[in-house]
């Protein structure tokens, strides 16, 4: 029988900690596409075993963020173009519909929220600083759909999305082309301010589209590279 009175263990697993690193590493641009992962250096520069690292690559090899090659060596996978001509369609779907469920939830405090990081992405691109603005980007974002109140529909853009912040960095990386990210959150902020919810949705999905057809533009200057995009209009 356990006692009447328990400590809640709080830590996160080591094997998760692992992940998490390795993954933000990637994501970050610390690790970059192409770069040669040892389990065995890893895992002396991580403090661990080397099963966690092992375990770890494995989970990042089926996001797509790693590939290996049979007993010869495990690297980090280029950036997908292709993947992220299937799952912009998606996301911003999903964020019009975020933005129906949010219509109850959001307040005045929620705009001055988004005015904030809305300024905060417009420093970032200043300063050139890329992974900052991604996460300005993806925190601007993240106000509206956590106000929709749905944990399924949260939990799925989140997934999606994790997918995508390689790209999205990439895309705010001495991107000249980005700041205008910054007026359309603006157009997203007015249409919010005046309950015009159908133009808020439609923002959204402008802000999603432009930001894919000008990464794309740029995608032939960065070595970054498709053929045939899929229309999606």
């Amino acid at each position: 029988m356990l006692p009447k009175s328990t400590t809640k263990v709080k830590r996160t697993s080591i094997r998760e900690q692992v992940y998490l690193q390795i993954q933000e590493w990637i994501i970050s641009g610390e690790l970059k596409p192409g770069d040669k992962l040892k389990d065995q250096q890893l895992a002396e520069a991580m403090g661990t075993s080397r099963t966690p690292i092992r375990e770890a690559l494995l989970r990042l090899e089926e996001e797509g963020m790693v590939q290996t090659k049979a007993n010869s060596w495990t690297q980090v996978a280029p950036v997908d173009v292709h993947q992220a001509h299937r799952l912009y369609p998606v996301i911003w779907t999903l964020e019009k519909l975020a933005v129906s469920f949010a219509e109850a939830h959001i307040k005045p405090e929620h705009i001055r929220q988004l005015e904030t990081i809305n300024e905060e992405l417009e420093r970032a691109l200043e300063q050139e600083n890329a992974l900052d603005a991604q996460q300005c980007d993806a925190r601007f974002h993240q106000v509206i759909i956590d106000l929709s109140a749905n944990e399924e529909l949260i939990g799925v853009l989140y997934g999606l999305k994790n997918k995508l912040r390689r790209y999205e960095v990439a895309y705010f990386n001495g991107f000249s082309g980005a700041e205008q990210s910054v007026e359309e959150h603006k157009a997203i902020i007015t249409a919010l301010k005046e309950e015009n919810w159908a133009a808020a949705a439609e923002n959204i999905e402008a802000n999603w589209k432009n930001s894919f057809r000008r990464r794309f533009a740029a995608s032939e200057t960065d070595g970054i590279r498709k053929s045939n995009p899929p229309e999606h209009e």
